[in-house]
């Protein structure tokens, strides 16, 4: 589902989310990683996470991403030579010549494309599979089943009850639609027998000079959210039409 309503809105939105965080790479692995590590960046979006990191990491490093759709791709001429993008279904069997093959596997925002709890686990069980043995895996999403806007300090801001309420309303639909739901990541993690699970949780809005520039992206992936479902639920009962996304 598109988190906005344009090419280049989308772009926006892929390119910046990792920066909300402030940091790449957690800094208890980069000290870790070996002196010619392979890093898979998988939903890699447009690349720009492999970009950045490239920029700051061992030119010995090389950097892979991977996704469903070359659409967001960043041009190959603006990538460093050390870095690739291409196809993988992480919902598929993981093909056999990348199996056991990287060092560090990233994956980020896709709770998108999640749904039950197995869903999240038969996800996992794929990603790591990619890894080579002792092999690191970091997963950043948004747990938007609890996510809140509140409205800002200057007098004009958007009052923060309808991006609230629009929220809910996305996650009530995703629910009910998908079966949508958010795990305890460091459970899951454990579960699928994972050793010295880390849990670092942060706040989109962590970072004061990207507050005004990340609320504009959760009111377009929101509402553009609402928008693809209110085409797909035409007449459902608990579906907000087009005209009412658009009055709120």
């Amino acid at each position: 589902m598109p988190i906005s309503h344009s090419e280049a809105s989308i772009r926006t939105n892929l390119s910046s989310s990792h920066r909300s965080i402030g940091y790449l790479l957690h800094p208890s692995i980069a000290p870790n990683l070996p002196s010619n590590a392979r890093i898979a960046d998988v939903a890699t979006g447009t690349g720009i996470w492999l970009k950045d990191l490239a920029k700051v990491s061992p030119p010995a490093y090389s950097f892979h991403g991977f996704d469903i759709s070359a659409e967001q791709f960043l041009p190959a001429e603006s990538l460093p030579e050390n870095v690739s993008l291409g196809f993988l279904d992480f919902k598929k069997p993981i093909p056999e010549e990348l199996r056991g093959t990287f060092d560090l596997v990233n994956v980020r925002l896709i709770i998108i494309s999640m749904g039950p709890l197995d869903v999240w686990r038969e996800t996992l069980t794929n990603l790591m599979t990619l890894l080579k043995p002792g092999g690191v895996l970091t997963w950043t999403d948004g747990n938007f089943l609890i996510a809140r806007g509140f409205r800002g300090a200057d007098a004009a801001s958007t009052p923060g009850h309808a991006l609230t309420a629009g929220q809910m309303q996305l996650n009530s639909t995703l629910t009910k639609r998908f079966g949508f739901s958010f795990p305890d990541m460091g459970d899951l993690f454990r579960d699928a027998g994972l050793q010295n699970v880390q849990e670092d949780v942060i706040s989109t809005d962590r970072l004061v000079e990207q507050r005004r520039e990340f609320t504009e992206i959760g009111v377009g992936a929101v509402f553009g959210g609402l928008v693809n479902l209110s085409k797909a639920g035409t007449g459902q009962e608990g579906y907000w039409s087009e005209e009412e996304v658009g009055r709120r």
